[in-house]
């Protein structure tokens, strides 16, 4: 590019803050191209002393009375404060309610049964692990309430009450704890509730600006990118359509749905960059004006992140960018321009808080127990049974953190599961060296509840960080409440076994017990996948209003991202969790619907544009092809269609203006469109 666009002239606030993060941009995308988020503006301080004050002050009974049961008070504040959701309201005591109603209950039957430890706990292991994994049938909210629910129940096996007085003790402490929490986080201390929702929406530009950026410098990662990107979408989309329109917060509402659907048309921009480049390369101009525009997103992430953004400048940033592309950019900066333009026009639309639509209905939740949950949840049953035993003959007195580590390892897929074992394990570890680190300047309670104040601050602000990060200060934080309660010599090292040995159980339950196949489930979604995809193709043909198309389009991505996810296609460590022939046609059948869906994207702004007038025609054909399907149609010739790209070829094939087709014979290139820029560099296309 001949100069640098306006939008690289940084304010010192801006300077400051990216030359913050710039040691550590290789280290966030090459975690997030290997499943592993690092999510920096997810940092959370005032919600963390929040809930050191929370914690803190229900740990003083402990204390004061020497008695270690009384530490459940604490438990079941910090507990309430790691599952506290934001949001309204309504939604927190709804959630803070159940847990500390449910909590209070199962604290102290717990502590009755765990008397018993073969007859009376094995049993409850069971009723323990179906609990926590059929609950992932549920909504997303209530399945980490089940989860949690079900630590209080592993970690009451670790607190035996020989009398109901002593149950009824735990019970007590437990809901004391979880009362006074909540009136914290309700009444006393309440968090602005726009708050997540705004750190959300700043993830998915952040996120975008990771997908351009790394599509400028060549690395195609789109299964990742795409997963990556929805996922942080529709977590975005949950949070702001929790803020309640009856509490004159309408405005919000709708100023936060327009920002992720301007997030959602950047996103469909970008796909079909990537299907661009993946199909005929990327020249040296392109890549900067790809750069550029990850600089933007990058820019739009921070102003989303601040209560009163600079929204004029943005705009500006954006139109400038948009009107520094030639007209012979090429179709990657035709589509850069159009995704700048948007965004710039998005920012000038809120600083002058115009009324913009957007779509407030959520994707579709069907809470069913498929074979895929039921296999989940054998394999916590397993699991917690093979932990508890193993942990019962090494005779461990903390025996019930090995049990929380296994259910918190032990994911639906295998590779999901290797990960999170290899997090708690490092975690662990780390927390474990911290705490030993700080035990010389712990003489006493004082100084050791300063330090569980210090290190309760660090695991809530970085809950929604990182996974490694957060257990880094819960298990410190353990380590010392343990210490200051129930002082024995090594617990740290027995913290760091425990989870060592719960995580290593996990991972083999997880490749043992069940191990993943491509079966009807995974048929299942390959077919959700297809229809979705279908529709999304249709609703382009026929030219439906851009409000409907997004949403067809976002549930199509969410159910291939779901397929994606069931067949554990995301490249951690380098390695595949499926291998096999039907593995390799489930493969081949999501990347031919990456392509279609690009390929449909791309027809999309070639509509939107004037180049092209759509075909009504075939949008029906399409339309009554993925009902038939939904109905019970045959599967395999659709899918053959699909994979061998007859279906995109057809899409390809539309007579475009200013366009031509650049392999006519194959029908596997993309149109592209013509100018002196193509006729000046042209590239064959790619495999």
């Amino acid at each position: 590019m001949a100069s640098d666009p306006p939008l690289l002239r940084q304010t010192p606030s801006s300077r400051a803050s990216q030359g913050r993060e710039r040691p550590f941009d290789f280290l966030k995308q090459f975690l997030a191209r290997h499943s592993v988020p690092v999510s920096p503006e997810q940092i959370a301080p005032a919600e963390g002393t929040r809930a050191a004050v929370a914690t803190v002050v229900a740990l003083l009974p402990a204390i004061y009375e020497h008695q270690a049961v009384l530490a459940w008070a604490g438990f079941a504040a910090f507990w309430s404060c790691l599952i506290e959701p934001g949001g309204t309201a309504r939604e927190q005591f709804r959630i803070l309610g159940l847990f500390t109603a449910c909590g209070t209950i199962l604290g102290g039957v717990t502590s009755l049964i765990a008397v018993y430890p073969l007859w009376g706990v094995l049993p409850w292991l069971v009723l323990t692990g179906l609990m926590a994994g059929l609950a992932r049938a549920l909504s997303p909210s209530i399945a980490l309430l089940c989860a949690l629910l079900s630590c209080v129940m592993l970690a009451g096996t670790g607190f035996p009450a020989h009398r109901f007085q002593d149950a009824l003790v735990v019970a007590l402490a437990f809901g004391s704890g979880g009362l006074w929490a909540a009136f914290l986080c309700l009444v006393v201390w309440p968090q602005h509730p726009y708050a997540p929702a705004r750190r959300a929406v700043g993830a998915c530009y952040r996120l975008l600006s990771v997908m351009a950026g790394e599509i400028a410098a060549g690395r195609l990662q789109e299964t990742v990118h795409r997963q990556n990107v929805r996922t942080a979408i529709e977590r975005a989309r949950g949070l702001a359509l929790q803020i309640d329109a009856g509490h004159a917060s309408y405005g919000m509402r709708g100023r936060l749905m327009a920002s992720l659907a301007g997030a959602e048309r950047l996103f469909t921009a970008m796909l079909a960059v990537e299907h661009l480049v993946e199909t005929r390369g990327l020249d040296f101009e392109a890549r900067g004006t790809l750069a550029a525009f990850s600089a933007l997103c990058q820019h739009a992430s921070d102003a989303a992140l601040e209560p009163s953004p600079d929204l004029e400048h943005l705009a500006a940033e954006g139109l400038a960018l948009a009107g520094t592309i030639p007209a012979t950019a090429g179709p990657v900066g035709e589509l850069v321009a159009t995704s700048a333009r948007t965004l710039g026009t998005l920012a000038e639309g809120l600083a002058q808080k115009a009324r913009l639509p957007f779509d407030g209905e959520l994707p579709r939740h069907a809470a069913r127990l498929t074979p895929t949950i039921w296999q989940h949840a054998l394999r916590l049953v397993v699991g917690l049974l093979a932990t508890y035993l193993t942990s019962w003959w090494l005779n461990l007195d903390y025996g019930f953190w090995a049990l929380v580590a296994v259910l918190l390892v032990i994911q639906p897929s295998g590779q999901t599961t290797l990960v999170r074992a290899l997090e708690r394990v490092l975690g662990t570890l780390g927390g474990g060296v911290l705490a030993l680190l700080l035990t010389p300047f712990l003489p006493g309670s004082a100084q050791m509840l300063a330090a569980v104040a210090l290190f309760v601050i660090g695991a809530i602000a970085m809950r929604a960080v990182n996974y490694t990060m957060l257990v880094v200060f819960i298990s410190a934080q353990f380590i010392v409440v343990t210490e200051m309660l129930m002082p024995s010599q090594g617990i740290a090292w027995m913290r760091v076994l425990d989870n060592t040995l719960g995580s290593v159980i996990g991972l083999l339950c997880a490749f043992m017990v069940c191990p993943q196949r491509r079966g009807q489930d995974m048929d299942g979604l390959l077919q959700a996948a297809v229809i979705g995809n279908l529709r999304y193709v249709s609703a382009v043909l026929k030219r439906e209003d851009p409000v409907t198309t997004d949403r067809v389009q976002r549930q199509a991505g969410i159910d291939t991202t779901r397929a994606e996810f069931a067949r554990g296609s995301l490249p951690v460590l380098g390695g595949v969790s499926a291998v096999g022939e039907r593995a390799t046609q489930a493969h081949a059948l999501l990347r031919a619907l990456r392509r279609l869906s690009g390929e449909a994207t791309l027809l999309r702004f070639d509509i939107s544009a004037g180049l092209c007038e759509g075909d009504a025609q075939a949008g029906e054909h399409w339309s009554a092809t993925a009902a038939a399907l939904e109905a019970g149609a045959p599967f395999a010739d659709i899918a053959q269609k699909i994979e061998n790209g007859d279906v995109m070829a057809e899409i390809a094939a539309l007579e475009r203006a200013g366009r031509k087709m650049s392999d006519p014979g194959g029908g596997s290139a993309p149109p592209v469109f013509m100018s002196r820029y193509d006729r000046v560099q042209r590239r064959p296309p790619g495999p």
